[in-house]
């Protein structure tokens, strides 16, 4: 059942219980009080010949006889010697982690295993700086576990459900912001320097005395041992009196005979108290030096003793206010009643429940156990549990009748309209269903592999333009290699293993990479000066390195010329083309077998890289899917073979004359079926293809080589623009060369 907005504030005493029902005002301001109970037991909880759990039960019983609880929030308090009160203040810290400083401390402040212990904490006051809070105190309030389920289980065999348990000295403090308090500074106009006054206030139970200080922002307790029981004590030791006679006397001290004889009887524990009293205030002045002491309020019933007043202001010399009525407290049921108003200073715990559950109070702190709350989640759920297992069952029930009724309708007796039965139609259907099922299967087939294209997409499409540069940066080295047409025009026809006797070792025009390898330079000048004279030899020809090596000719006009041709990028030195700038350098590893030993006609072994790798990278263009660019468009330069073998080695080459001839076959009969008719043509191609014999293994010349380069690399708009500069330089020299033509 959903709680109204009713709360009922319940004070367990030792000499009466104290209940008040209390909602909020329409101004929100106030809050009315339309219930009250003020049971009184037969007699003192702390008497030794009392049973304490019979009486309370008797006074719970009483005032559920005469209150109805039901759909009211309910909130208890407990003694303030039950629980204990810590208070520090954290360093200047992350609004977000002061609760781990707070857990860090309840382990430190608490004298008790964490586990054996109900806690709760609350910040006071403090300002946010930057995301730190400044100037704040933590207080920290708890009670043993056992404790707290021992102050619960009146209400527990009563069957009252508990929302709050709150601190009797805590409840009083909300009290005490509410009705006392004329103003509380906000946590950012609060001066810790210069704060406003504080009160204090002596909530004075049968045992015990509370003692709060506080200014609305700061807070202060002490609990004093000494409280109504006390003078009644005296009273009884000093006047020789019964414990009935003597509480008899203190209530009613100026009706006695000699009322300043019952005072002098007294007095030992009057100055106890003051001494008390004392004490305190002067260890809280020690504490904080800055503190004002305003006034004093008294509070519970125990504070009507006749003289208390006046003897603690002539004592203390600070004024002793005197509560008649709580001023934001409304009610024309309750206020004004002559009970209530006889026993108004002991309803302040009640009032400060009160304002916590409606929340209205400073302090919100809650000392439940989780584990009821928990529970009572769980118990507050089950009504609606069971009505949805209900709903499930009639579901199944509903379910089960229809399921009932299609399952006859698919029996295989029966017929519909057509007056087929259903044995015939699931012959047709099995067939309809295996034709169907190898569409399906060849369909799943192409599904899983366009779900590997898609997945390879996927990643290829979630790769960074960095990830992508490289892999064109891959393709570009791979066309800049050098193709065999012969190999190729094999390798169209399905060919992968060539016969070293269609086409020898000895004039493959092949280059096979055996290793590429990559090193980041954030300044490629470095690298570039310890290539450099690599790099100018090998932008000459035979003709000029032999005349630069033996001295004769203008080997170095030649250099100059051949090194600013339009097929090289500068190699004057790195200061204008790659001075100060970033980018890798690319090593390919590499060998070749185009050698032809003896044959001076032909390419030497050591000019084939340049005259077509080299050249390639420097004068050739790459197609890449966005368009075609020259190698110098995508950052590449300076293409250098920075090592290579003085002569080429002899390589054992193994060969499968088997696979070879496999090759080849299907190579003949994929020609003959896409050339019907032209038989006699693929017969004698065949013939011009001759096998290998059963040998397996031959030597072959390899030529072994390492090239670097330097690569910075473009994104598409700056090879774009790259190749629209080289063009248009291209268009204006072409102009230039027609306008001199013209002139000349």
């Amino acid at each position: 059942m959903a709680k109204s907005t009713a709360v009922w504030g319940i004070d367990i005493g030792q000499c009466a219980l104290k209940a008040l029902r209390c909602t909020a005002a329409a101004d929100g301001e106030t809050v009315v009080a339309d219930k009250y109970d003020y049971i009184e037991y037969p007699k003192m909880l702390s008497q030794a010949d009392a049973e304490p759990e019979e009486l309370v039960r008797d006074a719970l019983e009483q005032f559920l006889a005469r209150n109805n609880l039901i759909g009211d929030k309910v909130a208890v308090s407990v003694p303030g010697q039950a629980g204990l009160s810590r208070f520090f203040k954290p360093p200047p810290v992350d609004a977000k982690t002061l609760p781990e400083i707070v857990k860090y401390e309840v382990t430190q402040q608490i004298p008790f295993p964490i586990e054996d212990v109900i806690w709760d904490w609350q910040q006071l006051g403090g300002t946010v700086v930057e995301g730190r809070t400044v100037d704040t105190e933590v207080g920290l309030f708890a009670m043993k576990r056992d404790a707290v389920y021992r102050a619960l289980s009146p209400f527990d065999d009563a069957h009252i459900e508990v929302d709050y348990v709150q601190l009797s000295p805590l409840s009083i403090f909300n009290v005490v912001c509410k009705d006392l308090i004329d103003e509380i500074p906000d946590s950012e106009s609060f001066d810790p320097e210069t704060p406003p006054p504080s009160i204090v206030v002596m909530s004075m139970g049968t045992d015990t005395t509370d003692m709060i200080v506080t200014n609305g922002m700061k807070l202060w307790l002490r609990n004093i041992p000494i409280g109504g029981s006390h003078f009644t004590k005296q009273l009884s030791r000093q006047m020789k009196l019964t414990q009935a006679k003597a509480e008899h006397l203190k209530r009613n001290a100026k009706l006695a005979e000699n009322p300043k004889e019952v005072f002098q009887a007294m007095r030992p524990v009057f100055n106890d108290l003051i001494n008390e009293v004392q004490r305190s205030l002067t260890f809280f002045r020690s504490m904080d030096k800055s503190a004002e002491i305003k006034d004093i309020v008294l509070l519970g019933n125990a504070a009507k003793l006749p003289g208390l007043r006046q003897y603690l202001n002539k004592q203390l010399e600070i004024d002793v206010r005197k509560i008649e009525q709580f001023e934001k407290l409304t009610g024309g049921a309750v206020i004004g009643q002559k009970s209530f108003d006889e026993n108004l200073l002991s309803f302040a715990p009640c009032y400060g429940l009160c304002l916590q559950g409606l929340g209205t109070s400073q302090l919100k702190t809650n000392l439940l156990p989780n584990e009821l709350i928990v529970e009572r989640i769980i118990k507050a759920k089950k009504p609606w549990v069971l009505a949805s297992v209900g709903l499930l069952m009639l579901g199944c029930v509903l379910s089960l009748f229809f399921k009932q009724n299609a399952l006859w309708s698919v029996s295989p007796d029966f017929k519909g309209t057509s007056q087929t039965s259903w044995s015939q139609a699931m012959n047709k259907a099995n067939m309809t269903k295996s034709k169907s099922t190898g569409f399906l299967d060849a369909d799943q087939q192409q599904k899983t592999y366009l779900n590997k294209l898609n997945m390879i997409a996927r990643g290829l499409s979630s790769a960074s333009d960095n990830k992508t540069l490289w892999m064109e940066m891959y393709s570009a080295i791979f066309q800049a290699l050098p193709k065999d047409p012969a190999i190729e025009a094999l390798r169209a026809e399905g060919i992968t293993t060539v016969s070293p006797q269609e086409v020898p070792f000895a004039g493959r025009g092949e280059i096979y990479i055996d290793h590429m390898e990559t090193k980041y330079f954030a300044d490629l000048a470095q690298w570039y000066e310890e290539t450099k004279d690599i790099y100018v030899r090998q932008t000459l020809s035979g003709e000029e390195l032999r005349a630069m090596l033996s001295g004769t000719g203008n080997g170095e006009a030649a250099a100059a010329s051949n090194l600013y041709s339009s097929g090289a990028p500068e190699a004057s030195g790195p200061a204008n083309a790659l001075s100060g700038k970033s980018g890798w350098v690319i090593e390919i590893q590499a060998h070749h077998f185009h050698n032809f030993i003896g044959d001076e006609s032909k390419i030497s072994e050591a000019d084939y890289v340049r005259k077509t790798l080299i050249d390639t990278l420097q004068n050739g263009e790459v197609s890449l899917p966005d368009g075609d660019y020259k190698f110098s468009d995508l950052g590449i330069s300076y293409p250098t073979i920075v090592r290579r073998e003085v002569a080429s080695r002899l390589k054992r080459i193994e060969f499968d004359p088997a696979k070879a001839r496999a090759e080849a076959m299907a190579g003949l009969m994929r020609g003959m079926m896409a050339n019907m008719g032209g038989m006699d043509d693929a017969m004698g191609g065949s013939d011009k293809r001759t096998l290998a014999d059963n040998e397996t293994t031959f030597d072959a010349h390899e030529f072994s080589f390492v090239v670097q380069m330097a690569w910075m690399p473009h994104a598409p708009a700056q090879r774009a623009a790259a190749k629209k500069a080289r063009l248009k330089a291209a268009q204006d020299a072409a102009a230039a060369a027609t306008a001199d033509e013209q002139l000349n």
